[in-house]
């Protein structure tokens, strides 16, 4: 009886085992998952309309996993506007909305720009690239054409209808916390040796330099009297 209890609480453990693997696993594929809107922009006037080009899911920022959606297939006047553009060499503009709150419209963006002629003879083939902060927030998006070049072809109609895009999420790195309490203990012993040496030596000139001083006086004493007894033999000789 002992045996077939033993087997059968092991086969559970082994079982609790393998579905705690799988979980974790599955909650880091899908760390960071999120949905992002894109809208995009064929006006080349001051105030551009924005209409939406699809949507960008973020599966996994840690493993950089993102799939862009499109809305809808560009419209025969979408087609023309790009094309107009890319012959005037005007810009293509595009923006991520940021919800700031639940109760909170979006009406903030990151947002960037391209030339209209990589576009256009690219045949709608881009790559975005989205960076994140560490806590996952919008920090920025950037966006170029593959290859970009602007050779002033024609393109047919039919490669501008759907877009080939790729794209790239990167979520910064915080950087090394300073030392701060360090370099303030650091600061106020170079401070106090400061104040140390500012406050100077009071002793008198003889007081600082006497080990200077006395051997130069006792040099000159010596020689003083050396030059009296020569003074004084020289007198005597002279006498007889």
């Amino acid at each position: 009886m002992v045996a077939p209890f033993c087997s059968t609480g092991l086969r559970s453990l082994l079982s609790i085992f393998v579905v705690l693997i799988v979980k974790s696993h599955a909650e880091e594929e899908f760390e960071g998952s999120r949905t992002l809107l894109i809208e995009h922009s064929f006006d080349s006037g001051p105030e551009p309309v924005f209409t939406r080009r699809g949507t960008v899911v973020i599966h996994s920022l840690k493993s950089n996993k993102a799939q862009f959606s499109q809305a809808a297939p560009l419209t025969h006047e979408e087609r023309e506007q790009l094309a107009k553009l890319a012959y005037e060499d005007g810009i293509y503009r595009l923006r991520i909305p940021l919800n700031k709150g639940i109760n909170t419209d979006a009406d903030s963006y990151v947002s960037t720009f391209t030339r209209a002629c990589g576009l256009y003879e690219s045949g709608l083939t881009d790559q975005l690239t989205i960076n994140f902060d560490p806590t996952g927030e919008v920090l920025g998006v950037s966006e170029h054409a593959i290859p970009g070049r602007c050779t002033g072809a024609i393109v047919d109609a039919s490669n501008l209808t759907n877009w080939k895009t790729a794209v790239d999420a990167i979520q910064s790195v915080s950087g090394p916390v300073p030392d701060t309490q360090t370099y303030l203990e650091k600061v106020k012993r170079d401070e106090q040796e400061r104040a140390k040496g500012q406050q100077g030596d009071n002793r008198s000139f003889f007081g600082k330099y006497w080990m200077y001083i006395v051997p130069v006086v006792i040099m000159l004493m010596i020689m003083s009297t050396a030059d009296q007894q020569a003074g004084a033999g020289g007198g005597g000789g002279g006498g007889r």
